[in-house]
């Protein structure tokens, strides 16, 4: 894929591609030998399961022995999506409901001990209908990456990552049609008027953007919005930071992929925190080759289903410390 095709020389992107093909190398050694050690303190009983590669995973990105989970942040990103009908009222209700607590990720977070944060991104000034052409401006979506990076000011050891923007879950299909072809219908699919609407919406969004499909951050800024731009940055600026990234939904993981198609080795410390009831969710997650850690059906993208596998990942650590011990 040729860069050249779309970007012209001084393009506020070069300096994120430089970003996500630097980003440092997991310790292979480490990733290993947890998994190996854990086989063999369990008696090969695999007392922790699947659940050993992501811990694998955590700590080959921390330079550990062992994971820490102990200071976490649930970061929850909304926007507001041209795309979507009356998206400002709909995502100021969002933010609304995140403030106040009305919501199951603030309990979750709570649980787990997290610290717990709403990132917004031009809630009242949505992202550009993309059925009729780019939802950002080069510049926009390069600005909106970079705010994202501030995630790492947290002095979080891990974060899960969500989102609640309001038309979020359409500009993810549009980018995962972006990014791995196919069928609006594949990767926007459901049930309901609701549905259908969708995927009319992401088949017109990819007539319109054609032009920008052979390239990741050009896909990203045609549907991605200011919210997904952001999850991008926060992506990685963790990866550049060696903290371990816990994705929460659908649309988290098509920000992921983004990154993904850019370099792959730029998100090895994405750990998938579950399968949502997003039909597509699963496909997007095979294609970056990450296994959730828990399949619920829970089926929002807020945090929630993070915080909740953020939750066991703690279990699972604090069980390797005793065998350890």
């Amino acid at each position: 894929m040729s860069d050249s095709d779309t970007t012209p020389a001084g393009s506020p992107f070069d300096d994120i591609r430089a970003l996500a093909t630097s980003v440092p190398g997991r310790d292979e050694a480490r990733y290993a030998e947890l998994l190996r050690s854990a086989d063999e303190l369990g008696q090969d009983l695999r007392p922790l399961g699947r659940l050993a590669a992501p811990l694998a995973r955590i700590v080959s990105v921390q330079g550990q022995d062992e994971p820490r989970l102990a200071r976490p942040l649930v970061a929850v990103f909304t926007g507001s999506h041209g795309v979507a009908d009356d998206a400002v009222h709909g995502a100021k209700t969002r933010v609304v409901g995140l403030s106040e607590g009305r919501c199951a990720v603030r309990g979750a977070a709570q649980a787990a001990g997290a610290a717990f944060k709403v990132y917004e991104f031009g809630t009242e000034y949505p992202a550009a209908d993309f059925r009729a052409g780019p939802s950002l401006s080069e510049r926009d979506c390069a600005a909106a990456i970079a705010f994202g990076m501030e995630v790492v000011a947290e002095g979080a050891d891990v974060v899960v990552m969500g989102n609640a923007g309001f038309g979020s879950a359409t500009a993810a299909a549009a980018i995962a049609l972006g990014l791995f072809g196919g069928s609006a219908d594949y990767w926007a699919s459901g049930t309901g008027d609701k549905a259908v609407a969708r995927i009319a919406a992401v088949r017109e969004g990819a007539r319109a953007n054609a032009d920008l499909m052979s390239d990741p951050l050009h896909v990203l800024r045609a549907f991605g919005g200011r919210d997904l731009a952001g999850t991008v940055g926060a992506i990685l600026a963790c990866a550049h930071q060696r903290i371990p990234v816990i994705l929460d939904g659908y649309v988290v993981t098509a920000a992921a992929a983004v990154v993904h198609a850019i370099a792959p080795e730029a998100v090895t410390h994405c750990v998938a925190g579950h399968v949502s009831g997003e039909p597509a969710h699963r496909a997007l997650l095979d294609r970056l080759d990450l296994a959730p850690v828990l399949d619920l059906d829970v089926n929002i993208g807020d945090g929630t289903g993070g915080a909740m596998a953020l939750q066991v990942l703690q279990s699972a650590a604090a069980g390797l410390g005793t065998l350890s011990r």
